[in-house]
């Protein structure tokens, strides 16, 4: 079995919002007061791209944007213009043109760690983890410690295969800032990738004890190290901490359910799939696994309304087990009660 899976926010939406409101003014105009330096203002291609962005307006900040960088006299404001253009193709996820914006900005300032972080995001974006690498580094070598850039840098590393990498630059973000979910979450894998489960279950089992308001995730991963680690009693016990938190998650009812049905005791599955149901959870694999269970215990009129409803929910499956319970009736000799459960398909 692989190591689980974390829940990370995709790259395309982590973009946007590390742009969203990432805008660099600059100069405002030439030194001065009053009316002039207003005046000024108001006319400065950068300011006017600023007051676009920050409305949305991203094709036309980034026309002014353009305009600055091809005319404005101070360089650190070409620097800025450039960067800000390649905010706005994030935006609008033109990736190739924000890289060339990015790399303009850098012709101008080569010192600008916002446009290397940028960049190295972007890159990675596209999944160029060889282009992203230099990009934090250097950001790390310009400005010093960094979290964001420890823990890109652990998880391009951990695509690349280089655990040890990964974990030293995770290790290195975490003493920044040492309540970061995501970061408690990238060692654990880090170190599940390498099927040491024990460690990662330690990782989690110290973030969850570290950080004050954990989230959902967090349990629903150890749920999944334990499971691999075929302890099924804490995992379901991680399950349920996480369903507290986020009780709509379908996934982990159901996972909670199979371990159960795994042990045996099909009354604590049932009883789990019925607080899916509580939860207002509308999906039809839940009903369709509490038919399935009826059945299995010869409760078929209990098992014909869970297959109806999962039948209403969409789910074919739903209406095989219908006909399967009109079967059982049949081969009973009651024809009159299987076509009364035949009957309900039409309604």
């Amino acid at each position: 079995m692989n190591g689980p899976m974390r829940f990370l926010v995709s790259y395309a939406v982590a973009l946007s919002m590390l742009v969203t409101a990432q805008a660099q003014e600059g100069a405002a105009g030439a030194p001065g007061n009053g009316d002039a330096t207003s005046q000024a203002a108001a006319k400065n291609p950068l300011v006017n791209g600023n007051k676009l962005y920050e409305k949305g307006d991203y094709a036309g900040a980034a026309d002014q944007y353009r305009l600055s960088a091809r005319t404005d006299k101070f360089q650190i404001n070409r620097a800025f213009a450039w960067f800000n253009l390649g905010n706005c193709h994030v935006q609008t996820k033109a990736y190739n043109k924000a890289i060339v914006a990015y790399r303009r900005s850098l012709e101008e300032a080569p010192t600008f760690t916002r446009t290397w972080m940028m960049l190295g995001e972007v890159y990675t974006s596209l999944g160029a983890v060889g282009d992203a690498f230099p990009c934090f580094r250097r950001a790390l070598e310009i400005d010093g410690p960094n979290v964001r850039a420890y823990q890109m840098l652990g998880e391009l590393s951990l695509k690349a295969g280089d655990i040890a990498e990964a974990l030293q630059n995770f290790e290195a973000a975490l003493k920044l800032e040492p309540n970061q979910p995501d970061i408690y979450l990238a060692m654990a894998e880090a170190n599940a990738r390498i099927r040491d489960y024990p460690t990662a279950e330690k990782v989690m089992e110290e973030a969850l004890l570290s950080i004050p308001l954990p989230p959902a995730d967090m349990y629903f991963y150890l749920g999944q190290l334990y499971e691999l680690g075929e302890n099924d009693r804490k995992a379901v016990r991680s399950y349920e901490e996480g369903l507290l938190i986020d009780p709509k998650r379908t996934e982990y009812y159901m996972r909670i359910s199979a371990i159960h049905e795994r042990n045996g005791d099909d009354f604590l599955s049932l009883l789990t799939l019925e607080q899916a149901v509580k939860a207002g959870i509308k999906k039809p694999e839940i009903r369709l696994k509490r038919g399935t269970l009826f059945f299995g215990q010869k409760r078929y009129d209990r098992a014909l309304e869970e297959f109806k409803a999962a039948y209403d929910l969409g789910s074919i499956q739903g209406r095989s087990g219908i006909e399967n319970v009109a079967a059982v009736y049949y081969n009973s000799g009651n024809v009159k009660k299987a076509k009364e459960v035949l009957a309900t398909l039409s309604q």
